[in-house]
């Protein structure tokens, strides 16, 4: 049984202050790798740690549409080096569904983070914004959006969101 949209756990995030100033690669040609795949093997902006967990963090990401696809890029070399490939497709609909909504609805400064503990991979998007998500049973079929939500919870394992004071965090699990 799928969880419901509801806060599954409560926990406070770690304080994520650290700011990224980088600019996105440009959309410039990869090389291919020997099975025709194109390969990224720049190292992912923001925070790598090893401290029990392979974590991956990315702060201060600026509100705009144009970050999403970036967004997308920097997790897919995060998950190249720590041999996640086979997660790929998931985990990149799963941002860009996330980050889109930080983007559209929360309209501030978001951090985008994820943790492989070797079981579970676990993504979060912070903002700002304390309003929960609130995902729609049956969007209209003439809407253009609202259904960013349903895919998350039909792809992920798990997902949830974690109220604070700072606003929240909405996070989901997968695994390989």
């Amino acid at each position: 049984m799928r969880p419901s949209w509801r806060c599954l756990r409560g926990r406070l995030p770690e304080e994520r202050s650290e700011r990224v100033t980088s600019t996105p690669p440009s959309g410039g040609d990869l090389p291919q790798s020997a099975v025709g795949r194109r390969v990224d093997s720049a190292l992912p902006d923001g925070r790598l740690a090893m401290d029990g967990f392979a974590r991956w963090v990315l702060s201060s990401v600026e509100p705009q549409p144009e970050r999403v696809p970036y967004l997308r890029r920097q997790v897919r070399r995060v998950l190249q080096l720590w041999h996640l490939e086979p997660l790929a497709w998931r985990v990149e609909l799963v941002v860009t569904e996330l980050t889109t909504n930080a983007v559209r609805h929360a309209r501030t400064l978001f951090t985008v983070s994820m943790t492989w503990d070797g079981r579970r991979l676990r993504i979060e998007v912070s903002d700002a914004q304390p309003v929960p998500p609130v995902p729609l049973d049956h969007p209209a079929p003439e809407s253009l959006g609202g259904r960013g939500l349903l895919l998350v919870e039909q792809i992920a394992d798990r997902w949830g969101y974690d109220p604070h004071e700072r606003g929240k965090t909405i996070w989901c699990d997968l695994a390989p």
